[in-house]
């Protein structure tokens, strides 16, 4: 029942609030863009944090990859350093600004930092609670002793550590048997080397201690992830887990087609009885409200046991929204499930967070249902317009779901770039935040809030 308490803000436990940012050193950004500075402004106002999931053997969500959509990486590739310190400087002020790791619960933030940025003051200020720290591996020889020293520092004030490895001389690297975590680029090996690779890490790996966890990076396809599960990987990592080609969901659940009529009935101003009678042909919806309805969240003296009484309790709109939920609802959830449960989530929540902001209309339930329709083609694996013919959707929803453009389709098409794969460039996301009239200081906290309302939303948080 807590995927139900928090849609409709019944739940025991309250979603944590963002932590306040610890001060930390800002200088190196300084230093840096006196030297490289920013192509104008709006760049600098347009540094988004980039998320991607990271799933387990269980194809559940474990934690996310953290980095920066933002012309500054590209940079930074001109130069080491202190470039490199000002960019891992900026992503980890942007994490701690908005509470990321407060707010992610039991899952993990992974973030790709520099050798450079080891020994900087800005990881002491970092809270170091289910945060992983990963680090390229150096071209030429290093000083390891001193990077394993201070790697058993980190470790011990909380934090846990790993590489990222790109072809297989690194399994010579004399820190392995120490980490945490090892994330391997799969596009960069054959078959037989990945497995060879794999074999020859576990048994570097010391006798007694916590087995290393690892990663397949750069997983392009579900058949690839088929793959790298039967060479013994525990994380995976790449488009696979979003792309639109995975997002087919099971079947199971409840009878979603048979949803459609039931909502059209209740946009309709329909007497709760019909609807109730409705609802009567379909045991699967009924047991779910009446269940809903009779749980402790609730705080009912009484059982209900009534349709047409349970619809007066809940209420039109409510019942609405809670039966559009129900679109997305899986007996048995794979990866692709619960990354379109978590997207469908996050972006109605998000743009329901964004009502009133700048130029986003002020109507959280209507942004609501589009962030939540706006993958529903996926859900059901129809096209979305002649979904949006069954059903009797409010106006303004159903032209941003189809493009027309307008201050609601604006504000979908940013929570769409803030999902931030790979192809979203940041002059995509400036010129959203610009239509939209805010800036990503807004933006941020909403859309984290968001994530952490849908992983709770879903049952998904500790």
């Amino acid at each position: 029942m807590q995927f139900f308490r928090e849609m409709f803000g019944l739940s025991s436990k309250p979603v944590t609030p963002p932590v306040q940012p610890r001060s930390g050193p800002a200088d190196d950004f300084a230093r840096l863009d006196a030297h490289i500075p920013l192509k104008g402004t709006d760049d600098k106002q347009h540094a988004i944090v980039r998320r991607e999931a990271i799933l387990d053997r269980a194809e559940k969500i474990v934690g996310y990859e953290f980095s920066l959509l933002t012309t500054l990486p590209i940079r930074l590739q001109q130069r080491k350093g202190m470039a490199m310190r000002a960019y891992d400087a900026t992503l980890l002020t942007r994490l701690n600004l908005h509470g990321v790791n407060a707010l992610l619960g039991h899952r993990l933030a992974f973030l790709n930092l520099a050798l450079e940025s080891l020994n900087g003051g800005f990881l002491d200020a970092f809270p170091p609670l289910n945060t992983v720290l990963m680090f390229d591996l150096p071209l030429h020889d290093s000083d390891w002793e001193s990077i394993a020293a201070r790697l058993a520092e980190l470790k011990s004030k909380g934090f846990s550590c790993g590489l990222r490895l790109h072809e297989a001389r690194v399994a010579t690297c004399p820190l392995i048997g120490s980490l945490d975590f090892i994330q391997i680029d799969v596009a960069g090996f054959d078959a037989l080397d990945l497995r060879s690779l794999i074999r020859e890490l576990r048994a570097k790996h010391p006798p007694g201690r916590p087995p290393v966890r690892l990663g397949a990076r750069g997983v392009l396809s579900h058949d690839e992830f088929m793959f790298c599960r039967t060479c013994h990987f525990d994380l995976f990592q790449g488009p696979f887990v979003s792309s639109r080609e995975s997002l087919k969901p099971a079947a199971g659940g409840v009878n979603r087609m048979a949803i459609f009529p039931i909502l059209n009935m209740v946009r309709n101003d329909e007497n709760f009885a019909v609807i109730a009678a409705q609802l009567k042909n379909e045991p699967t919806l009924t047991y779910k409200l009446l269940r809903y309805l009779n749980s402790p969240a609730m705080g009912l003296r009484r059982s209900i046991d009534n349709l047409t009484d349970a619809l007066v309790l809940v209420g039109r709109e409510t019942f609405y929204r809670w039966l559009s939920l129900l679109l997305f609802d899986f007996t048995t959830p794979g990866y692709r499930e619960r990354a379109l449960v978590e997207c469908a989530l996050a972006r109605a929540r998000t743009l329901e967070l964004l009502a009133g902001k700048g130029r986003v209309p002020a109507a959280p339930d209507h942004l609501f249902l589009v962030g939540l329709f706006s993958v529903l083609d996926v859900a059901l694996g129809v096209p979305l317009p002649e979904l949006l013919k069954k059903t009797t959707l409010p106006e303004v929803v159903r032209d941003a779901l189809l493009g027309v453009p307008g201050a609601y389709a604006d504000a979908l098409a940013l929570v769409v770039l803030g999902d931030a794969d790979a192809a979203t460039q940041p002059e995509q996301m400036a010129l959203a935040f610009k239509r939209c009239g805010f800036h990503d200081q807004e933006y941020a906290p909403v859309a984290a809030a968001a994530l952490v309302w849908a992983h709770q939303a879903t049952g998904d948080a500790t």
